[in-house]
């Protein structure tokens, strides 16, 4: 399959009033959005409203803000066209619906948008899967074993104003640093979550070693204080001797009692009916037993075969979609039914067969949802294996016991029929304690057996796990050469590109022009040039604003980048930034947006738009101001 770069661009942006009344419908586009308006005119608004719209978490409303009911964003997810929806509330992690088409489509149809929660549980799939599935994101984990959600994704992909200009991630409350490491990666293209499920995986193994271990030593340490037999051969053979003395016992207490006059009493008869009732719920179990098995056995092998059956799906729809990818719209020349020679006057957009309008983004879309739907079906359908499987398991482990108690059961209801209770002398007695202690060392060796049956199982699961030990290494090892080899070409990308927009600078600060290295810590959120990074408030504003269009920028250039190739920027003329500094900066960007061939989406909001970029293709929406305001509510 073809390497898909995620792309997560806005079409339109729809803010409803809780009167159903528009407040704000605008189209984007691809390359430079510029939202442009006086202060106080609502342009952070709107900005938050973009954020919260593509999966942000949000509840500081302005008071404009809260008197609307929803927003709306037609997006494109990997050439998908999909809507988005979510309620405008204070209380923040709001879930959001989607419809698997663009905005005019969903006005139609109320039935088939989905809703999905902003937290996932085990049943539950939350919209940061959704949406992560749709990019081809990986999901997401860091080592506190917390989801990394769309969120978290958003916060180095929006700039704001609230966020310090000494920190590069939109500022949260509870900010974990290995969150943002995981945050980093993912985005950078370093996160391997294959790599990620082997470290998992060798955790877990050598946790599972280190119990086996453990259980080896304490098993062997009991077992030194036995009888001395230290092979399963050994222990079968004397409990076959010991079984032969038992049976000759028997032997002999059943002359016994044959020479004897046999007194059956009421007494008898009742513990025979005793042992016969508990010998019939006992049968009564393991038919009980035996058929949920059997019903698990054809369950498990019938969802096996459905979520089989799924994934091959999935993968033939993939392969579809990489094979369209691939080859593009390749346009029919004779009509598939009769072989006649096509007309090549149909207008562009519209299929050469029926004539009718095509929509590649509808189509795509409802791809993605099939894939969603799939996914989410192999989802539930492995929780509900897993639990059949652990019910399976359950139940094969008390067959046994039950037959063996049926056995018992069995032989003890021959004997008391055969040979009833009857009058005991002093050499039945005996036997009758001879054969109680061969019954016992029986019982005791065939406990030692399964001791040493065990500790044979466990040399052999700790020898495998052992080679599994070292599998798993040599591959992380690999992968982690590879993931540094990646994170060291992204970051000398990055830092090539900030001190290119730096020696753009106006000539504001001498460190800019002469600057030589560029230091960036995801981990400790924190950034530098040559060390230092005391300058002043509207340097370090546009030092900033530097590295996080150059993360941008080079996700564009180099392809194993999950970065979306979008970019929301809300603070370019913050902390004093004056108004050449800025429109330089707007200039710089927006040359180097040009220069691109690929798609991608920078939106900016300022309050001193350059001249040479007002009111030309990259403005969306008026000129806003105290009278006119973005919202109209």
């Amino acid at each position: 399959m073809m390497n898909i770069k995620p792309t997560l661009f806005l079409n339109r942006l729809i803010v409803i009033t809780h009167n159903n009344q528009i407040a704000y419908d605008e189209t984007f586009h691809n390359g430079v959005n510029i939202i442009r308006g006086q202060n106080s005119s609502g342009k952070s608004t709107i900005a938050n409203f973009i954020f919260y719209a593509l999966g942000g978490n949000l509840n500081n409303w302005t008071t404009e803000a809260l008197k609307c009911k929803e927003v709306i964003a037609e997006v494109k997810i990997n050439d998908a066209t999909v809507t988005l929806k979510r309620d405008i509330n204070k209380s923040g992690l709001q879930p959001m619906s989607i419809f698997w088409n663009n905005y005019e489509e969903s006005k139609k149809d109320s039935i088939n948008w989905q809703t999905f929660p902003y937290k996932q549980t085990i049943n539950i799939t939350s919209y940061t899967n959704v949406l992560f599935n749709a990019m081809s994101f990986p999901e997401v984990k860091n080592e506190e074993d917390s989801n990394i959600t769309i969120h978290q994704i958003l916060r180095l992909l929006y700039i704001d104003q609230e966020t310090p200009t000494q920190k590069l991630f939109r500022l949260e409350q509870f900010d974990l640093p290995l969150t943002r490491e995981a945050i980093s990666e993912v985005l950078l293209g370093i996160y391997d979550d294959m790599l990620y499920s082997q470290k998992l995986k060798l955790k877990h193994i050598r946790k599972t070693k280190e119990e086996k271990d453990r259980e080896f030593q304490s098993f062997n340490k009991m077992f030194g204080h036995t009888m001395g037999y230290s092979t399963i051969a050994s222990i079968q053979n004397e409990i076959e001797l010991t079984k032969k003395l038992l049976s000759g016992i028997i032997d002999n207490i059943i002359e016994l009692r044959k020479q004897q006059i046999a007194k059956a009493t009421k007494k008898t008869t009742l513990i025979s009916e005793n042992i016969q009732s508990d010998l019939s719920k006992t049968k009564n179990k393991i038919r009980e037993l035996q058929t949920q098995i059997d019903q698990l056995d054809i369950d498990i092998a019938d969802s096996q075969q459905f979520i089989s059956t799924l994934e091959k799906r999935i993968s033939e729809l993939n392969n579809s979609l990489s094979t369209r990818r691939i080859l593009g719209e390749l346009p029919l020349t004779h009509c598939p039914q009769c072989l006649s020679e096509l007309e090549n006057n149909v207008a562009e957009g519209h299929c050469f067969l029926c004539k009718q309008p095509i929509s590649n983004g509808a189509e795509k879309a409802n791809a993605k949802r099939l894939l969603q739907e799939m996914n989410l079906q192999i989802k539930e359908s492995n929780s509900l294996l897993e639990e059949k499987k652990r019910k399976l398991v359950a139940f094969s482990g008390e067959l046994p016991i039950y037959r063996e108690m049926a056995h018992r059961l069995q032989k003890q209801l021959d004997s008391s029929v055969q040979n009833p209770q009857t009058t005991r002398d002093e050499k039945l007695d005996n036997f009758l304690v001879e054969k109680g202690k061969f019954e016992n060392k029986i019982e005791y060796l065939t406990q030692q057996l399964q001791a040493v049956e065990l500790i044979e199982l466990l040399k052999e699961e700790i020898t495998q796990l052992a080679a599994e030990i070292s599998t798993l290494e040599l591959e992380i090892k690999q992968k982690e050469s590879e993931q540094k080899r990646n994170y060291e070409i992204a970051m000398q990308k990055i830092k090539e590109i900030t001190l290119s927009i730096l020696k753009n600078d106006l000539e504001r600060q001498e460190e800019f022009r002469n600057g030589k290295e560029i230091e960036i810590d995801f981990l400790r959120d924190i950034y530098s040039l040559d060390g230092k990074n005391n300058f002043s408030a509207s340097s370090n504003v546009y030092l900033k604003n530097a590295i996080l269009f150059s993360i941008f920028f080079a996700s564009i250039e180099l392809d194993f980048f999950r970065y979306p190739r979008f970019i929301l920027c809300d603070n370019m003329e913050d902390k004093g930034m004056e108004k050449g500094r800025t429109q330089n900066l707007q200039n710089v960007l927006t040359d180097f947006s040009n220069k691109i061939e690929q798609e991608h989406q920078i939106i900016f909001t300022t309050s001193m738009i350059a001249e040479e970029l007002n009111n030309t293709s990259y403005c969306v929406g008026a000129e806003y101001d105290r009278n006119n305001k973005v919202l109209k509510v």
